[in-house]
């Protein structure tokens, strides 16, 4: 009796063990979501939700549109906004058990996949800001869900399922589309997927996903394509092979074999073999050309394929061994990564501990309120002739989102940057004889200006070193509308 209650727990056992490790992940990111300021990307995402576009030169519309929603009805804090990224946080937590429990895995190792995710650095790290990462990661996650769901059992509505969620995917960020060829690879390598491309099903499947994505498509189109040029200028930031690597065996440093071992097993599988395929080739693919975590959303998957090849082991004592091994390591990368993951270090001991520098996360979500009211302090001590005609022009988009939140605008003029999406805001009646220019030394804004002189920096708190620390603000007297030189600002990357 006691081995038959094993086998088979009492029902409401599996939904107190996801419910509960969804609780946990609410918990920590709940407490510690406040922690930290607004990051850099953040301002621009609430920027982006306050001009709703059909897509943006970095990004497709559904994050900034959401942003806009959100902070919209729960008003523009870094704890309100960071709601949604935590609550898919506690999502994919479960999602990673049910990978387990898709496969056939039994209860005790669906517990595994849930205490691994909610360890793992690649979700503490992310879900707890506002960006497309965790957007992202969500959709990939889905999509290997319903690839799963198609490659173990051939129902048509898998394919309407896979197709909806590589859409909605391409509509979140477009590095989904390493995903979509990496399935479409997998499904023409695969005999019993490629006879189905016989059928309407997957006909209609991508149908779907080109129909959720034609709105972006089209105004790709109308805008000239402004993020090809966007992915072009950002070819060479992932750092390259080496840094790319080294990045996934820091973050998946405990775990590496049941990771490479879940990977083995799928490929070396008849059956996942489509699903080993597609884990695979992204991860190679932005390896080169990309950054290593544009595939994170490969790692469960790999995982939970890895635990399932755990408990294959026949002799029991190793196979219980091997299990134990993997809870170890769940709490060790917590233990080695939630200072440097989790914003649960004050901002005035981020410096002297070192977190600015491993963390950029963490650098640029410091001190932004200070660094809007520094603009407005050297805008408001302009003499009054040069401050009557002036606007403000940031390098980056950090500061008009800081000052958009943090600023008077009853006294502040018109605050635009010509970074990505941002340039397409300058008012088109805007007019300016001078500009207090923010992350520009005068050498870099003479061919623009009469006169060009260095008024000041900005200084971050507690010697942080975000992306303002030190930034210089050049005073220029136009020497031209600020339309005519507007295009050669502009900055795509």
């Amino acid at each position: 009796m006691k081995d038959a209650a094993a086998r088979h727990p009492p029902p409401y056992v599996a939904p107190l063990l996801y419910g509960g490790a969804a609780v946990i992940v609410l918990a920590v990111h709940l407490a510690t979501n406040g922690n930290l300021g607004f990051h850099t990307d953040e301002f621009y995402y609430i920027d982006c939700g306050r001009h709703p576009a059909l897509g943006y030169v970095d990004f497709p519309p559904i994050v900034p549109l959401l942003a806009g929603l959100e902070t919209g009805i729960l008003g523009a804090t870094p704890w309100s906004l960071r709601l949604l990224p935590t609550m898919l946080g506690a999502f994919m937590v479960a999602l990673s058990g049910l990978y387990v429990r898709r496969l056939g895995g039994s209860l005790r190792l669906q517990a595994l996949a849930l205490l691994i995710a909610v360890t793992a650095p690649y979700f503490l790290g992310a879900n707890w800001v506002y960006q497309t990462v965790t957007f992202d990661e969500a959709t990939w996650m889905i999509a290997f869900y319903c690839f799963l769901s198609l490659v173990l059992e051939h129902r048509p509505r898998n394919w309407i399922y896979l197709g909806l969620s590589l859409g909605i995917g391409l509509e979140v960020k477009y590095t989904i589309a390493g995903l979509v060829a990496a399935i479409g690879i997998a499904i023409l390598l695969t005999r019993a997927l490629r006879s189905d491309l016989r059928t309407p099903y997957p006909w209609i499947a991508a149908g779907i996903a080109l129909l959720i994505c034609a709105p972006n498509l089209a105004w790709q189109v109308a805008n000239g394509f402004p993020s090809l040029l966007y992915i072009v200028n950002h070819q060479g930031s992932g750092g390259g092979v080496v840094a790319n690597l080294l990045l996934i065996v820091v973050y998946l440093f405990f775990l590496i074999p049941l990771w490479v071992a879940g990977l083995v097993s799928l490929l070396r599988s008849a059956t996942l073999r489509p699903i080993g395929i597609a884990c695979l080739l992204p991860l190679i693919v932005f390896m080169f050309v990309g950054k290593s975590y544009y595939s994170v959303g490969t790692v469960p998957m790999a995982l939970a394929q890895g635990l399932m090849a755990i408990a294959r082991v026949k002799r029991p004592r190793l196979r219980t061994g091997f299990q134990i091994a993997v809870a170890v390591a769940c709490l060790l990368q917590l233990l080695t990564f939630a200072k440097l993951t989790l914003p649960i270090t004050p901002p005035d001991r981020i410096h002297s501990l070192g977190l600015d520098a491993k963390n950029e996360l963490f650098a640029d979500s410091v001190g932004w309120e200070g660094v809007a009211h520094e603009v407005e302090s050297i805008y408001g001590h302009l003499p009054s002739p040069e401050r009557n005609g002036t606007i403000i022009i940031s390098a980056y988009y950090g500061v008009p989102g800081a000052l958009q939140i943090y600023g008077d605008s009853r006294s502040l003029p018109a605050v635009v940057s010509p970074q990505l999406s941002d340039w397409y805001w300058l008012p088109k009646d805007l007019v300016a004889t001078n500009a207090l220019m923010i992350d520009y030394q005068p050498s870099d804004v003479a061919w623009m200006c009469l006169s060009a002189t260095l008024v000041g920096h900005l200084t971050v708190p507690y010697g942080v070193q975000g992306m303002e620390q030190g930034a210089p603000v050049t005073f220029c007297v136009l020497n031209a509308p600020i339309q005519q030189d507007w295009r050669r600002l502009r900055n795509s990357s």
